[in-house]
C-alpha cells in the first residue's frame, strides 16, 4: 500500500517548490529513494530475474516508466514559454529557459543532470538522473543479494558519517549521487530483511491499519522541528530519513489503512509521478489563471499552492488517462512476458 504514501511526499515537493515551504521537498525526495531502492529490489528479484533477457526487459520496463510522461513536461513546459516569454518562465524558475546549445538539447531529452545543470525544462528532473543511475547499478545486481547489499550500505553509511564530520556542505550530503546511495540502499536493505524486521513488528503490535497516519504525522513534525531549529538540514534530515524507512516497512503488509482500499490507494499513487513533474508548470498555469481575474500570484506562497492544486490534479489526471494509461498496458505486457519465461518469478509466487 505505497500509493498514498508517495502522493504524500509527492505533495511534499509542491509544497516546497510553490508554497515556500523550505526543506520538505528534499525529505520527500530522500523517501522516494528509499521506496525506489526496495521497489527496484523486490521487482528485479521476483519478475525479471538477473539474466541478459530478464534486465533487458527490466531496462525497458523503467524506460517507459519514466519518460514518456517526463518528455509530456518538457514539452508542456516549451509551450508555456511560447506563450508567457522566456523571461517570465526564467524568472519563474532559472532553470525553465530554453537549451540553446546541442548538449543542452541532449540532457533535456535524455535526462542527464548529475551535477543539476541549467536549463532544464523541467526543474525537479535532476532527481530522475539519480533515480536513473541506480535503476541501473540495481538491474546489475548491486542488491542480487544480501551480502552485496550489506557492503554497498556500509559504503554509503560510512559517506555520510565523514560528510559529518569533515562538515560537508548541504550539495554533497543530498543532491549527489553519493549522498543518494544511502536511501536506496537502505531500501534494498529492507527488501533483504524484512521478513524478520516485520515480525518483530507483529510481536510488537505495529502493524495496525492507523499507524501509517502516525508516520504522516512525524514526517510533518520532524520537518517542523527542523524548521524551528535550524537543524533542518543535519539532525532533522537524517531523523526524516529513519522515519520514511521505518514507513516502508510499516506500509508493505498493509492491505487496510483506515478504510482506504488497496485499489483506492493504487489510484492515489497514480498522481505522484505527474505531480512531481507537472507542478511547477501547473504554477505557471495557476499565475497566467488568477491575472485573467486581477489577481497577482507568485511563487512562495499558500495562494499559489491553492490555485495550483486544482490544475495540478487534472493535468495529472488527463496525462494519466491519455498517456500513462497506454504506457502501462505496455509496461504490463513486458512484465506478464518475463514472468511466463523467468523461473526465478515462478518460484517466488
Amino acid at each position: 500500500m505505497f500509493g498514498m504514501y508517495r502522493l504524500f511526499l509527492a505533495l511534499f515537493v509542491v509544497f516546497q517548490h510553490l508554497g515556500g515551504l523550505r526543506g520538505s521537498g528534499a525529505y520527500a525526495v530522500f523517501g522516494f529513494y528509499i521506496l525506489s531502492g526496495y521497489l527496484m529490489t523486490l521487482i528485479m528479484q521476483s519478475s525479471y530475474g538477473y539474466n541478459v533477457s530478464g534486465i533487458v526487459k527490466y531496462s525497458v520496463n523503467r524506460f517507459l516508466r519514466i519518460f514518456p510522461l517526463y518528455w509530456v513536461s518538457i514539452l508542456l513546459t516549451l509551450v508555456l514559454i511560447m506563450l508567457t516569454g522566456e523571461k517570465f518562465t526564467s524568472s519563474y524558475n532559472i532553470a525553465m529557459s530554453l537549451p540553446e546549445t546541442v548538449a543542452d538539447i541532449f540532457r533535456n531529452v535524455f535526462l542527464f543532470f548529475p551535477f543539476r545543470e541549467v536549463p532544464r525544462l523541467t526543474p525537479p528532473a535532476w532527481a530522475l538522473t539519480v533515480e536513473i543511475f541506480f535503476y541501473i547499478l540495481i538491474g546489475l545486481g548491486l542488491s542480487k543479494n544480501k551480502k552485496i547489499t550489506c557492503y554497498w550500505f556500509v559504503f554509503s553509511l560510512a559517506y555520510h558519517v565523514i560528510a559529518l564530520i569533515l562538515a560537508f556542505g548541504w550539495y554533497h550530503r543530498y543532491f549527489t549521487i553519493f549522498a543518494a546511495s544511502l536511501p536506496f540502499a537502505t531500501g534494498a536493505m529492507i527488501f533483504h530483511y524484512k521478513t524478520g524486521l516485520i515480525n518483530k513488528f507483529n510481536k510488537l503490535n505495529l502493524t495496525s491499519k492507523y499507524l501509517p497516519y502516525l508516520g504522516y504525522t512525524l514526517l510533518i513534525l520532524n520537518w517542523v522541528a527542523g524548521r524551528k531549529t535550524g537543524l533542518a538540514e543535519s539532525y532533522f534530515f537524517y531523523s526524516n530519513y529513519l522515519i520514511c524507512s521505518l514507513m516502508l516497512l510499516v506500509l508493505i503488509y498493509q492491505k487496510n489503512i483506515m478504510g482506504i482500499s488497496q485499489k483506492l490507494d493504487s489510484k492515489l499513487g497514480d498522481f505522484s509521478y505527474p505531480i512531481y513533474l507537472l507542478h511547477y508548470q501547473a504554477g505557471i498555469i495557476a499565475i497566467m489563471m488568477a491575472s485573467g481575474v486581477g489577481i497577482e500570484l507568485e511563487r512562495g506562497s499558500f495562494v499559489l499552492v491553492a490555485w495550483s492544486l486544482p490544475v495540478l490534479f487534472c493535468i495529472s489526471w488527463l496525462v494519466n488517462q491519455f498517456v500513462e494509461k497506454y504506457v502501462q498496458k505496455a509496461r504490463t505486457r513486458i512484465k506478464a512476458a518475463t514472468k511466463r519465461t523467468n523461473p526465478i518469478s515462478q518460484l517466488t509466487k
